[in-house]
C-alpha cells in the first residue's frame, strides 16, 4: 500500500503546485482547460480573507492539491461561518486513490473548531469529473450564479468616470451594497471590511483597480496578468489571450445606465492593455443581472451546493452573489 500524507503547502512548493494543476485539466464535454498559474500560485490566495492550501504526497511525491477559504456569509437571512472548496486538482495517475476526499477531509479538521456552518462550492455542469465528486452531497441549489464573459474589443466605450483612491472607501462600500442588496451569500462591506479587502494584495487588485462614476463603480482584477489559460483539443492546444475579472460592481437604483458606461469604459481600457476577455459574475434574480447579461458574448450557469445548509425558500427571487476571490 502506498504511503499517503497531507500537508499545508507553503510558497516553497510554488513550481510544484503549479506543475501539479498544469497536470490536472478541467474536462469539460468538448475540451480540456488548463489553468497555469506561472511563477506565482498563491497570488489567487492573497485576494482571499484566510485561505489554506494543502497538497497531498504518494510516497513522498507530490500527488495532489486542494485549497479552502473560511468567511463570513448570509444564508436565508443568517450569518454563518463557510468554508469555500477550490482548486482541487489530482493529476490521472494518483485519481482514484482517495486523494480528494482525504484532502477535503483534512479541511474539515483544520476549521472544526472555527464553528463553521457548512462548505460549499461551484461546478459547471459539463465538467463531469468534478460533477461525480460532489454527486453525493446534498443541498444542491436549484439556481446558480452566471458567469458571464465580456469581449473587451467589441464593447469597448468612451471614458468616463476616474479611479479610485482610499478616500472614496465609504463612497464605494455603499455602491457596492446597492448593487447586491439581498442577494444570498453577499456580505455587506463596511468601510473596515473594504479597507482590508484592498490591501491585501494591493499589488493585483486596489483601490485604483476601481473605475468609480457618480453613483456607479467597478473594480477589476487583470488576472491575466498571474494566470494564463489554455484548451485543448483532439486537434490541438490553443492558448488563450489575458482576461480580466470583475471583482467588485454596483449601483444603487436609478444608476443602472451608468454602471453599463463604467462597464463599457472599463473595456476599452482593458482591450488596449491586451485583455480580450472580462469575466462578470451575477446570477437569476440578482438585482443588476439583467444589465450585465446584456454585454455577455456568453453566459455560463454553475451548480451550488452547500451541503449543510439547505436552499433557503424564495432564494432564486433575489439572487445569489459569487465572489470572484472566492472562486
Amino acid at each position: 500500500m502506498p504511503e499517503i500524507t497531507i500537508r499545508n503547502a507553503t510558497e516553497a512548493d510554488n513550481a510544484t503546485l503549479a506543475e501539479l494543476e498544469r497536470r490536472s485539466p478541467l474536462v469539460f464535454a468538448t475540451h480540456e482547460l488548463v489553468i497555469d498559474r506561472g511563477q506565482d500560485y498563491f497570488a489567487a490566495a492573497r485576494l482571499m480573507e484566510e485561505a489554506a492550501v494543502l497538497v497531498a504526497e504518494v510516497d513522498g511525491t507530490p500527488a495532489g492539491v486542494m485549497c479552502g477559504a473560511i468567511h463570513r456569509a448570509p444564508i436565508g437571512g443568517v450569518e454563518r461561518t463557510l468554508v469555500y472548496i477550490h482548486h482541487a486538482r489530482i493529476p490521472p495517475e494518483y485519481q482514484r486513490m482517495g486523494l480528494g476526499r482525504r484532502l477535503a477531509g483534512r479541511l474539515r479538521e483544520m476549521f472544526a473548531g472555527r464553528g463553521v456552518d457548512s462548505q460549499y462550492w461551484y461546478i459547471a455542469p459539463d465538467n463531469a469529473r468534478s460533477q461525480g465528486f460532489a454527486s453525493a452531497a446534498a443541498n444542491r441549489w436549484s439556481f446558480g450564479p452566471q458567469m458571464l464573459s465580456i469581449e473587451t474589443a467589441e464593447n469597448g466605450g468612451s471614458w468616463c468616470g476616474r479611479w479610485a483612491t482610499a478616500t472614496d472607501a465609504e463612497e464605494l462600500a455603499a455602491i457596492f451594497n446597492a448593487g447586491h442588496a439581498g442577494e444570498e451569500l453577499f456580505a455587506p462591506y463596511t468601510v473596515e471590511s473594504l479597507r482590508a479587502r484592498m490591501t491585501r494584495a494591493p499589488k493585483q487588485y486596489s483601490w485604483g483597480s476601481v473605475l468609480l462614476g457618480r453613483g456607479a463603480a467597478v473594480g477589476v482584477y487583470r488576472e491575466g496578468d498571474w494566470v494564463r489559460t489554455l484548451s485543448r483539443t483532439a486537434e490541438g492546444e490553443d492558448v488563450h489571450p489575458p482576461g480580466a475579472i470583475a471583482l467588485d460592481y454596483g449601483c444603487p437604483p436609478g444608476r443602472e445606465n451608468e454602471l453599463f458606461d463604467l462597464f463599457r469604459c472599463v473595456c476599452a481600457v482593458l482591450a488596449g492593455d491586451g485583455f480580450a476577455d472580462l469575466t462578470a459574475f451575477t446570477s437569476p434574480g440578482a438585482l443588476l443581472g439583467d444589465h450585465l447579461r446584456a454585454l455577455a458574448t456568453s453566459i455560463r450557469p454553475l451548480d451550488f451546493w452547500t451541503p449543510d445548509i439547505p436552499e433557503p425558500e424564495g432564494a432564486r427571487g433575489h439572487g445569489l452573489y459569487l465572489d470572484p476571490v472566492h472562486f
